[in-house]
């Protein structure tokens, strides 16, 4: 296991969901789901081209998921990708649980985005690649000053996008690899960078600023001080505000059009994780060992539930619950209206870098123990496992 995954579970230890494709008669819809200050401009950075190296290759009953004869892949059709902590990475049938490929990339790799039948990783020795059904299609460093990643990769107007430990965020060429633009920030980036529609990318960094950039060339459009560090916890955009945690036990609810503050919410302990925002509500977990429901107009809260443990993970919402890990070895489901808990799913060793992932109605999460997990979402019953043999990063689900 590195060094690096060691560091981030020892700190989580102080202490999404994936949406449901749905194409009906022709149409396919797709969502994403205080005190006040105001955001500060800066210059952005010049932009640059990217080095040109290559490589080789149980209790009470909860809500009824919706159904799963729909007219999108089925189950059998698709695949959950995830790296483990043995610098492999697994295509697994998720109907049965069955391999499909596996092949080994070198490094331990993050949280993967699948795309159109490409598959999209970031690794902790600083690599991106692009994979297709178990070949690589090219494999190029994040940055040519090196540093690790961290972060989910994510996809935009044909560029890769992630962010470096050395503080910078970078685009990569998606057919090549070649890198488009780069902008260094002032500290680390151990979060995921989000990309939203409009072309602007946010990214929270240890130097106490949520930057907004332009997607298309790294300009900087605004900048947002909090004053302390921001880590292990990446942004969240929803309706025109973007949605952060930081260190100091705070989360931000940032104006996506000018970097203003809307409002905070103080909790006690560091916030981890991406928050998930749902029927007016921001959902967060808190190394106080409390998730988190607070309104998204107001910033009050709405409830909080306690668990045994820090809440390093990132929630998921489907169908009316919130599923969150902690590091007391639990999966929670908890019903979003009031933080009740609908079931639990306990794992011996924890799940570790792992975050739940949610498609037709099968939550997927990986392990610790080496273990990749089908679970029902109504009821937290175990669907099937996979035995990979080393701790699981979180995974994606697609073509």
């Amino acid at each position: 296991m590195s060094s690096r995954f060691q560091r981030i579970v020892a700190l989580r230890s102080l202490g999404i969901s994936a949406l449901i494709v749905c194409c009906l008669a022709l149409v396919a819809c797709s969502t994403e789901a205080g005190t006040s200050s105001g955001g500060s401009t800066g210059t952005p950075s010049p932009t640059g081209s990217g080095p040109a190296t290559t490589a080789t290759t149980a209790p009470p009953a909860t809500p009824t998921p919706a159904p799963t004869s729909q007219l999108g892949p089925s189950l059998s059709q698709l695949s959950v990708y995830v790296g483990d902590g043995n610098g492999d990475f697994l295509a697994i049938n998720a109907q049965s649980g069955a391999q499909r490929w596996k092949m080994g990339i070198g490094s331990e790799a993050n949280k993967p985005l699948a795309n159109n039948g490409i598959v999209y990783i970031t690794t902790q020795d600083g690599y991106v690649a692009a994979l297709n059904a178990g070949h690589t299609l090219w494999h190029k460093q994040g940055d040519s000053t090196g540093g690790g990643i961290d972060g989910r990769p994510q996809l935009y107007n044909g560029m890769v996008f992630g962010a470096t430990d050395n503080g910078v965020i970078f685009a990569l060429d998606a057919a090549t690899g070649n890198q488009r633009w780069r902008y260094p920030t002032g500290g680390q980036i151990s979060g995921s960078v989000n990309v939203q529609p409009d072309g602007t990318l946010y990214a929270g960094s240890s130097d106490g600023y949520l930057y907004a950039l332009n997607a298309n060339n790294g300009a900087l459009r605004w900048r947002y001080q909090t004053g302390v560090a921001i880590e292990f916890t990446s942004p969240t955009v929803n309706n025109g505000t973007v949605y952060i945690g930081a260190d100091n036990g705070k989360l931000y609810a940032i104006n996506t059009s000018n970097g203003s503050l809307k409002w905070s919410y103080q909790t006690g302990g560091q916030i981890f994780g991406k928050p998930a925002v749902d029927n007016g509500a921001v959902y967060f977990g808190s190394n106080d060992y409390h998730v988190y429901a607070v309104s998204v107009s107001s910033g009050n809260k709405l409830w909080s539930f306690s668990t045994g443990g820090s809440v390093t993970g990132t929630p998921a919402a489907y169908n009316g619950a919130i599923f969150i890990t902690s590091s007391d070895n639990v999966l929670y489901a908890l019903r979003e209206s009031n933080g009740s808990k609908l079931w639990s799913f306990t794992r011996s060793g924890g799940f570790g870098r792992a975050w739940p992932v949610i498609m037709q109605g099968r939550l997927f999460i990986g392990a610790a123990n080496g273990n990749l997990y089908a679970i029902n979402t109504s009821n937290g019953a175990k669907i099937w496992s996979f035995s990979a043999g080393s701790p699981l990063d979180s995974p994606t689900v697609g073509q």
